[in-house]
């Protein structure tokens, strides 16, 4: 199997975990990993890492984020979402215009409280595991970014918003932050991540649809093409030998940041450009 990713458009009430497994099964594959976690309540785009892409995940992981999330105002509950139980009920006397005005102090960089029912870990331990057990949970709040924030339905006191979202950011808190600065609170309903990057969840397979395919030939993207969006430069005989043995390459051509990098030999990995030389960072094994 070449290194590759595979686009799989997650179901509702399945976990990341099961996805990756399952591709791992069907297809008999050693090594598979995903580019961002989706919680069982969510839909949408997961990016498998197969075999040796998994090499790469962290260029994937740092790709902002868009998700399309619904929220009911007027009920918080203990996870943010419609999963938890619910902690406080009030009265939703707000427009939807009052939530546009709002939504305006949520774009840009924010700082934000990860949720207490979530995968992040408070010594050694996840915090929703601590959470279950009845503990209080006190998350230290994080800086994220949020790029792009629309309210694309307005039916109070259902609202479906937009967000595009740096790595990190935790949509189940922004709804909650939403809701509180709005004064009658809210929790998510449904969450799809339709991108990740430039990648959309229109080019993605099914989860049903993995049960039909024989082979992933023709359906999973080489991972040389898959970090299209990093620059590409190509290393003569001589500057190949160097970079495969690790060492760094004076390079005439002006970069910066990772690139992939090629030779003849084909795809080499991903190098970093800094100083005037390029720098082994992550390579592909030798074959």
């Amino acid at each position: 199997m070449i290194p590759s990713i595979l686009l799989v458009d997650k179901s509702k009430g399945i976990s990341s975990f099961q996805v990756v497994e399952k591709v791992k099964k069907r297809f008999g594959l050693r090594k598979v990993g995903h580019a961002g976690t989706l919680d069982p309540i969510a839909t949408g785009l997961l990016i498998l890492l197969l075999e040796e892409a998994t090499r790469f995940s962290e260029f994937f992981l740092k790709l902002a984020k868009t998700y399309v999330a619904t929220a009911l105002l007027g009920m918080i509950t203990d996870t943010y979402d419609a999963e938890g139980r619910v902690l406080e009920v009030r009265n939703v006397d707000v427009s939807c215009e009052d939530i546009e005005k709002v939504l305006i102090g949520f774009v840009g960089r924010i700082s934000q409280k990860p949720p207490p029912f979530s995968a992040k870990k408070i010594g050694g331990v996840k915090a929703y595991e601590l959470a279950r057990k009845g503990l209080e949970v006190e998350l230290k709040p994080v800086e994220v970014e949020v790029y792009r924030a629309r309210v694309l339905e307005c039916k109070i006191p259902s609202v479906v918003f937009e967000f595009e979202v740096s790595a990190g950011t935790y949509i189940r808190s922004l709804v909650n932050d939403i809701g509180l600065k709005l004064g009658c609170g809210a929790h998510l309903t449904e969450l799809r991540r339709t991108k990740i990057g430039n990648w959309s969840v229109s080019m993605a397979l099914s989860y049903e649809r993995l049960e039909t395919i024989q082979d992933l030939w023709g359906v999973a993207i080489p991972i040389d093409q898959a970090l299209n969006f990093l620059p590409a430069v190509k290393l003569s005989w001589k500057e190949y030998k160097l970079f495969r043995n690790g060492a760094k390459v004076k390079f005439p051509i002006q970069c910066f940041g990772y690139v992939r990098v090629f030779s003849e030999e084909g795809f080499l990995g991903v190098g970093l450009c800094e100083g005037g030389y390029l720098k082994p960072h992550r390579l592909m094994p030798l074959k």
